[in-house]
Formats: C-alpha cells, sequence, structure tokens
C-alpha cells in the first residue's frame, strides 16, 4: 500500500470512530432510560444525538448506520418529549438501538487491536511510582486500553482541560493528596469520571469514605489485581445494551393496567398488559416475563390463587409476583403474599416506588438466571448453554443461511501451569483469556467456557477466513501477555479449530469438525489455528 493509500485509509478510519462513537452514545443513553426515566430534557437530547449520527453516517457512506439512524429519528418523532411511549413504540424504538449496538461492535472486525485502541478515550494512571504505572500500561495495552501516565498535578489538570479520560486509575498518595486531588477534579465536571483508587497501605474509614464521596468504584489495597482492575475498566468501554426488562401486568380494569403499562414504560421496561386472568399461563410462555405485577382482585379468580396456578409451573416458580392492589388490610396483604407472593404494593402507589421496586425484583430474578447459565470463574456461559446458543443459530440459518463458524479453543500445556505454579495461577490465565475474549469479540458473539482450559466461540455471520484471521490476533497477543502471580510472571499460548456451518449439518457435527481441527493445531505443534475445510477427507 503507498504512502497515499495509507493515509487515506488512516482518514476514514478516524472519521469513521466518530460516527461509532456517537452510535455508541446513543446506545449507552439508551441503556441509562431506567435511571433517568422519559422525561423532555432527555428526550431533546436524545433526539439531538440521532438526527447527529444520521448525518455523519451519511456523510461518511456508513449505509448500515445511516439506515437505523433514519428509521430512529423517524421513531422518535412518533413519540412525545414528554410522555412515555406505548410498549409497542418502544420496542420498535429498542429493536434499531439493538441494530446500532451490532454494528458498534462489528466496527472492529477488520482492524488491529492497535487501531481500536487510537479510537478510544484514555485512562489517566495518577502513580508516584513511574515503574509501577508504566507496567499497568503495558498490561493494558495488550487489552486494547490506552493509557497516560502522570507523575504530577499540572499535567493532569491541562490533560483534563484538553480531554477528559474513560476513566482513572489513582495511587491515594498522588503527589500525597491522591483522594483529595480528585474529588476536587470531580467538583467541575458535568458527570463524574469513573476513578480506580490503589493504597499501599490498609486505608482508614475515613478514607474509604472520601473515595466513595470521590466517585471511586473501587479501592485495591496493597497489590494490584490486574485481571480485576482490567475487568473493570474493560467494562468502562462495554456497550450498556442488555436487552430490556419485560413486565407481565394481570388487571381486570383496563385503565389501571395502562397507567401501569406507562409507569413501566417510562423507565424503559417492556409490558403486556392481561386484563383475562385465565389468558395469563398462555402469556407468560410467550412474553417470557421478568416480573408479573398483579391485582388481587378479579372476577371469576383471585390474584393469590391465580399466583399458587403459576407457582405450580416448575419452570415459572421462581419469577417474581408483585400484587398491585387498593386492599389495605395488613393481614390480608401478608396472606396474599404467603400465596405465592414476593412483594405487595397499596395503591395510589409513587410512581417512583413501583419503578424502584419493580426494577430491583426484575434485577435479581435475571441475575439468578445468568448465575445458572454461567461459569462461576469467568462469567462465561456454560458448556450446555453454548451449545444450546449454537443450535438456535443453526435453526435460524436453515431460514436464512448466513456464515456461521464454530471455534474450539485450548490452552496448551494447561497441565504444566497448574502443577508448577498452583492453581490459583491457572485461575488467573483462564480469567485472562475469558477477558481477552470478550474484549475483542461483538456483542452478537457467543463466547463460552467449554470446560476446564477449553473455550467456545460461535460467531454468526463469519467465515472461516475471517474467523481465522481474528484468531490469529488474538494468539499473537495473549501469548504476549504476561500473568502476575507475586513476583511470578509466566506467559501462555493456546490453540484453536475454526469449522464454518453447513447445511444440513447439526450442532453436534459442526462441534466435532472444529475438535478436529483443535487437535490438527495441536499435533501440529500447539499455538496456532487450524481451519476445518482445509483438513485432509
Amino acid at each position: 500500500m503507498s504512502d497515499r493509500q495509507q493515509q487515506l485509509t488512516q482518514l476514514k478510519h478516524h472519521f469513521a470512530r466518530r460516527v461509532y462513537e456517537q452510535a455508541r452514545n446513543i446506545v449507552n443513553s439508551w441503556g441509562q432510560l431506567s435511571q433517568v426515566h422519559w422525561q423532555e430534557v432527555w428526550f431533546q437530547e436524545f433526539t439531538e444525538s440521532a438526527t447527529k449520527l444520521l448525518i455523519l453516517a451519511e456523510r461518511h457512506d456508513l449505509g448500515l448506520l445511516a439506515e437505523a439512524g433514519k428509521q430512529l429519528t423517524d421513531l422518535l418523532a412518533q413519540a412525545e418529549a414528554d410522555a412515555p411511549p406505548s410498549s409497542e413504540l418502544l420496542e420498535q424504538l429498542n429493536t434499531i438501538i439493538s441494530q446500532i449496538a451490532t454494528a458498534c461492535s462489528r466496527a472492529t472486525d477488520d482492524m488491529a487491536l492497535k487501531q481500536v485502541s487510537a479510537g478510544r478515550k484514555p485512562v489517566y494512571l495518577c502513580f508516584n511510582d513511574a515503574g509501577q504505572a508504566a507496567a499497568l500500561k503495558e498490561q493494558m495495552a495488550f487489552f486494547g486500553i490506552p493509557a497516560q501516565i502522570f507523575s504530577r498535578r499540572e499535567g493532569l489538570d491541562k490533560a483534563i482541560l484538553a480531554r477528559l479520560p474513560a476513566a482513572m486509575v489513582v495511587d491515594t498518595n498522588f503527589t500525597n493528596q491522591g483522594v483529595a486531588l480528585v474529588a476536587d477534579l470531580q467538583t467541575d465536571l458535568r458527570a463524574p469520571i469513573p476513578v480506580i483508587f490503589y493504597s499501599a497501605h490498609p486505608p482508614t474509614v475515613l478514607t474509604r469514605l472520601a473515595v466513595v464521596r470521590a466517585n471511586g468504584i473501587a479501592l485495591y489495597v496493597g497489590q494490584v489485581d490486574v485481571d480485576v482492575l482490567i475487568e473493570q475498566l474493560v467494562g468502562v468501554y462495554s456497550l450498556h445494551s442488555d436487552p430490556p426488562f419485560r413486565v407481565l401486568v394481570v388487571d381486570d380494569s383496563r385503565s389501571q393496567a395502562w397507567h401501569a403499562e406507562k409507569t413501566l414504560n417510562s423507565a424503559g421496561i417492556f409490558t403486556r398488559n392481561v386484563n383475562d386472568p385465565f389468558a395469563v399461563l398462555d402469556v407468560i410462555e410467550s412474553f417470557n416475563p421478568d416480573a408479573i405485577l398483579m391485582d388481587i382482585y378479579m372476577p371469576g379468580c383471585m390474584g393469590p390463587e391465580l399466583a399458587q396456578v403459576i407457582r405450580q409451573q416448575g419452570k415459572y416458580d421462581a419469577i417474581p409476583i408483585l400484587y398491585l392492589s387498593a386492599e389495605s388490610d395488613i393481614d390480608k396483604q401478608l396472606e396474599a403474599v404467603g400465596r405465592g407472593g414476593d412483594d405487595f404494593l397499596t395503591k395510589p402507589v409513587a410512581r417512583n416506588v413501583l419503578i424502584a421496586t419493580v426494577l430491583n425484583r426484575c434485577r435479581r430474578y435475571r441475575g439468578l438466571r445468568e448465575q445458572m447459565r454461567r461459569d462461576g470463574l469467568t462469567g462465561l456461559i456454560d458448556h450446555n448453554n453454548t451449545l444450546e446458543a449454537l443450535t438456535k443459530l443453526i435453526g435460524q440459518n436453515s431460514a436464512t443461511p448466513v456464515s456461521l463458524t464454530f471455534v474450539m479453543i485450548d490452552l496448551d500445556r494447561f497441565k504444566q501451569v497448574n502443577d508448577t505454579y498452583g492453581h490459583s495461577m491457572g485461575d488467573r490465565v483462564i480469567r485472562a483469556m475469558a477477558l481477552y475474549l470478550k474484549q475483542r469479540f461483538r456483542l452478537t458473539d457467543v463466547i463460552g467456557r467449554y470446560g476446564g482450559e477449553e473455550f467456545a466461540l460461535v460467531l454468526p455471520d463469519t467465515n472461516e477466513a475471517t474467523a481465522a484471521l481474528l484468531l490469529d490476533e488474538v494468539r499473537i497477543g495473549f501469548e504476549q501477555l504476561a500473568h502476575h502471580q507475586g513476583q511470578v510472571a509466566i506467559n501462555v499460548t493456546f490453540s484453536a479449530g475454526v469449522a464454518t456451518w453447513q447445511p444440513g449439518e447439526d450442532s453436534a457435527a459442526l462441534a466435532r469438525r472444529a475438535d478436529l481441527a483443535l487437535y490438527r493445531a495441536k499435533s501440529n505443534g500447539r499455538n496456532q489455528i487450524a481451519i476445518a475445510s482445509e483438513l485432509p477427507d
């Protein structure tokens, strides 16, 4: 590539990053709806951001984002600034936001990690110990996290004025006043900077309290746990695009159900109203709610009776059921809760109380469900759920075929790591591998811990060649990553097998071909990627 072509490519990436940054702002703003609620100031700012995205995407010829921006602005034109949208419009808006989030997560497919890093806001490292800061900066670079080091207050002040960081990591003893310095910086900011503090010595309760007041999201004592630190910093850059909560409202009064729907919609919660209690079981099956909001007194079926019917279905036993009723008798409320309910709200209930109560129940329920399907060490989905996701995507592919690739990954000579350095070091390596994969792959990709030191990826709309190129970059980067435990530091490699789905193939057959490719990579010397289609018959 000529210098001219290289300059044009870099310029194109530079302007594309501006567009994707705008798109990320929209996704994150939408994710904050449960905290800020649908109100005029938020709506106006959100609409302006959507319009800006449309203009930028059209200007720089980013077709997918331009189309999504147009659909988003058209939908927002149907909404009212001072009143939450209907459930139908809310779901339409969320669908477009999901498309924008997917486009953002795919924006780095053809970019090296250095290019990804170059488009991000830096993390400011404020340490008295320059060597400690330099070592941390080097580790962060492997995960695409850019950093700037500061040893004096003056340089930090100038940098803050020029560009706000994505986050800060600050020694509490930085220039002898780390916490107070950060608190002072935060006072003039519209939105506080997330700060991770480090203290070489056990802090007092007063210091811990000052850390909280300075918007400290964590405080490390004695030694920085690099793995956990980087995981927190990766979260700073992540898109906040979790699926909205879904609440089933059961009330024979259409006006009461409508009022509850509007209230919950204002916090971005999807709702479905059921006025006939005898239709509830069918709607639960199709709607898959995170909570049920139910009246006590309904014709033909009392709320507690319906709750018991729901609880008879094992798969619905844990869904939170909240009663919303004008009943003020405490004994009757307690009786209702004792018969299959989880909470009781008395009408009229304050809007914020209803939203907060429902959100807390939804978060807890979804969190428990996620814990059941995820590996405790890495937070990745487990073996069975990885194969379940693969089977589901193959089913979708049968209707509308696109490239679908399955990858098997295995850490090389991992038994030697455990035998030589102990299982705690082995756990560090496994967590680092999981974090490295989460950092480099997309929101639409499925990343699972297949078992032990094995991992699996399900990559929609990705062929073998593209997957192999991306994995090879990940392999090279991971090989250079140092895993620390006390004074000991080691490097570990991995091998991978890549297979793209073929029409008529089930998940077991696809996984078997990927496993054979992995075996070939191992037998050829490890620390390499093998492609199933290149294996001899």
